[in-house]
């Protein structure tokens, strides 16, 4: 299977559009969710300023990437290159989802490492931080397949649940 991460662009937006009911859309990603009536240039653009640092306000850059399967829309990918203290408490670097009918593939296993790539490359960072509910098996495996090692579990109160902390060196 051949995965890659790509902005969001005109060429995927049907498959994008085709997957939408099989994403969960909580916890609103900007860039990455298409609010069902903007133009899908309008979304593009937005993706592309948020990379780029713009017309951010509170926010953090991040790259907000699509992950593309065998030339299918399989999910996202949001790189934040920095962290400010909302994403030390929740989310981290990297925040990921893969849309339900293409899980248990090792869809996100290549894509996170496909992201941490990009950090090491793209961004210079030396290492990223990842969360995920300490009840998401599949999140734990795709993390410490990548070399994720946990930090540490922490009752996360803006979310009321339990949390994993791991950094992945780079």
């Amino acid at each position: 299977m051949k995965i890659k991460l790509i902005m969001p662009c005109e060429k995927y937006w049907k498959s994008y559009l085709d997957s939408y009911n099989e994403m969960d859309h909580d916890g609103l990603v900007e860039g990455m969710d298409w609010d069902s009536e903007s133009l899908p240039q309008v979304y593009f653009d937005r993706a592309k300023e948020l990379s780029e640092g713009k017309d951010i306000g509170s926010l953090v850059p991040a790259t907000n990437f699509w992950i593309i399967a065998d030339d299918e829309y399989s999910g996202r990918m949001s790189i934040r290159h920095e962290l400010n203290e909302k994403l030390k408490k929740y989310g981290g670097h990297i925040g990921y989802e893969v849309k339900v009918s293409a899980r248990k593939k090792g869809i996100a296993t290549k894509a996170l490492s496909l992201a941490i790539e990009f950090c090491k490359t793209k961004l210079m960072l030396k290492e990223v931080m990842l969360t995920c509910d300490n009840s998401n098996i599949a999140s734990i495996k795709t993390i410490e397949k990548n070399g994720g090692v946990l930090r540490e579990k922490n009752n996360d109160e803006s979310n009321n649940r339990l949390s994993r902390y791991y950094i992945i060196s780079l």
